[in-house]
């Protein structure tokens, strides 16, 4: 349970829900996130490492780039039930 409420507490902001929204349509590098969120690479790089530690997003490199994606745990899936139950109830 304790590890389900830190992924809600790292998840629990606007730009890095936008995130998690970004990556449920597939991996991205950190630069293609700073030009869609239009925010500072430092600032994204932030949220992403929040998120990485609490277990919702995997990182990988190849060559110069950093990818993220989103985890494939069991706290990802929990995330997406609870999605669905706001999106089911019309909140």
């Amino acid at each position: 349970m304790e590890h389900l409420l830190a992924a809600l507490r790292a998840a629990g902001e606007a730009t890095r829900l936008r995130i998690l929204a970004l990556l449920g349509k597939g991996e991205l590098t950190v630069g293609e996130l700073v030009q869609i969120l239009a925010q500072s690479q430092p600032r994204v790089s932030r949220h992403l490492k929040l998120m990485g530690e609490a277990g919702l997003l995997d990182r990988f490199q190849e060559g110069t780039q950093v990818f993220y994606r989103l985890a494939d745990t069991g706290l990802v899936r929990r995330l997406r039930v609870l999605d669905g139950v706001d999106a089911a109830s019309g909140c």
